[in-house]
């Protein structure tokens, strides 16, 4: 039900945009982080903590509500709740104004650099794969670097307090190097 209610909206807000494109936004909107943002600007987890408000289950209710993957579970049922007792056009209406405020940072691919790096790949035909370089530091304190190779060729390097970080730092600087037209 949510996918189809954002798909709607946003192939409305974007009528010109690729395909790709929508799919790659309805999936960040769609995402357990947005979710739980919903979540929290609706105050589902105070809900859900008010209902067991003094049950032996209340300190329970309290902790869950801070929980992203419950938020975003809390949302997705929430919306199927309403779809079940309302029907699709008041499910799909408070899907799009729960999520539609969202969309700006949805849209932004600066948000995922390696999604962004991915899909300028795929336009390009270019293949995009990561290489650990070096490991470095205490176990409390790591420290990663990384090679970003498109078609197999380096393009740029990153690091980071972690694997994922420093892939995010080389998709980065790779992602620079390619709207430039050359290599980082």
């Amino acid at each position: 039900m949510l996918d189809l209610a954002l798909g709607e909206h946003l192939m409305a807000v974007f009528p010109e945009a690729p395909e790709g494109e929508i799919s790659r936004v309805k999936n960040q909107l769609r995402s357990g982080r947005f979710c739980a943002v919903v979540a929290r600007n609706e105050g589902l987890g105070e809900r859900m903590a008010a209902l067991v408000a003094g049950t032996p289950h209340a300190r329970a209710g309290r902790d869950l509500m801070t929980s992203r993957g419950v938020l975003g579970d809390l949302t997705e049922s929430a919306l199927g709740a309403i779809f079940l007792a309302r029907g699709w056009e008041a499910a799909r209406a408070a899907a799009v104004a729960a999520f539609a405020p969202l969309v700006p940072h949805a849209v932004d691919p600066r948000v995922d650099p390696k999604t962004a790096l991915q899909e300028a790949g795929q336009r390009q035909g270019l293949r995009v794969a990561y290489e650990p370089v070096e490991e470095t530091g205490p176990a409390h304190a790591r420290h990663f670097r990384v090679r970003v190779l498109l078609d197999g060729r380096a393009a740029a390097m990153g690091e980071g307090g972690s694997r994922r970080a420093a892939e995010q730092a080389a998709a980065r600087r790779a992602l620079r190097a390619l709207e430039e037209g050359g290599a980082a």
